[in-house]
């Protein structure tokens, strides 16, 4: 028991920071998830670590700048800017190998070890400072509170987009400020936990949601809790077993998943 404490005493921040981070991105998956767009967020984790790679080469705040590529990937892949010429998972891809293959020339070009610029761009949970758990939980507060307040616009247009134009709903708006909701999430999430963590916990957790309820607002609160609990289990059992964390995060929820998978067949 004293070590399990002095563990969480040690690590505090960077419990912190897992719990903030995978509540809010499982939250929001529901929507990826809805939205059929789950590429959407390997693209935009992608283009958040160009964003760290670019402001470590130039000297500038890593997470400052990967917020802010990860805004303006999310604004273009919601606006598709070249109207109907390209479809949207054309722009996805656009993206994605843009980023992929910028972000390792940007990396091949700093003046940081490899080692270290990998741990910056994809993020180190056990690195991570009081600052970045503030800044955390100010982006959670703020994002959780936007989709409480507008829920209906934003389930809206994301259940059936043109239904929402023709009933006079500014489609376009609430499309825009849910890709930048979800985008600022990631972007942070990339920062604190990494790729893979991120990745999984705007995916696997909401499919699970929606597996165990057929109302949307019990798939939201699913999606959190496994989120937060399976992210939180999987810090201690990396820390035990002395495993990657990002790997056994995903490999957490895809366990919860397979279960709850077999429960919903048995169910009928």
């Amino acid at each position: 028991m004293d070590d399990f404490l002095t563990t969480i005493s040690l690590f505090r921040y960077a419990i912190a920071g897992i719990i903030l981070v995978s509540f809010i991105c499982s939250y929001l998956g529901v929507y990826i998830v809805l939205k059929r767009i789950i590429f959407v967020g390997v693209a935009i984790a992608q283009i958040s670590s160009l964003g760290v790679a670019f402001a470590l080469l130039l000297g500038l705040p890593p997470m400052a700048f990967s917020i802010l590529f990860t805004l303006l990937g999310m604004f273009g892949m919601s606006t598709n800017p070249s109207g109907k010429r390209l479809s949207q998972e054309a722009i996805i891809g656009l993206g994605f190998i843009t980023a992929s293959a910028v972000t390792i020339l940007l990396m091949a070009k700093s003046a940081l070890g490899l080692h270290e610029i990998e741990n910056i761009v994809y993020g180190d949970i056990l690195a991570i400072s009081p600052l970045q758990v503030y800044i955390a939980l100010g982006a959670v507060v703020t994002i959780i509170t936007i989709h409480l307040l507008f829920y209906k616009e934003l389930v809206f247009v994301s259940f059936d987009y043109d239904m929402a134009r023709a009933l006079g709903i500014n489609a376009r708006l609430w499309n825009l400020i849910l890709y930048l909701t979800i985008g600022a999430a990631i972007a942070i999430g990339i920062m604190i936990a990494g790729n893979m963590m991120i990745i999984a916990a705007i995916i696997l957790p909401p499919i699970n949601g929606l597996i165990l309820s057929t109302r949307l607002r019990n798939a939201f609160i699913i999606s959190s809790i496994q989120g937060v609990s399976t992210a939180t289990f999987a810090f201690f059992l990396s820390y035990l077993l002395d495993l990657p964390y990002g790997p056994t995060a995903a490999a957490s929820s895809f366990v919860v998943l397979g279960f709850s998978f077999i429960a919903f067949k048995l169910r009928g």
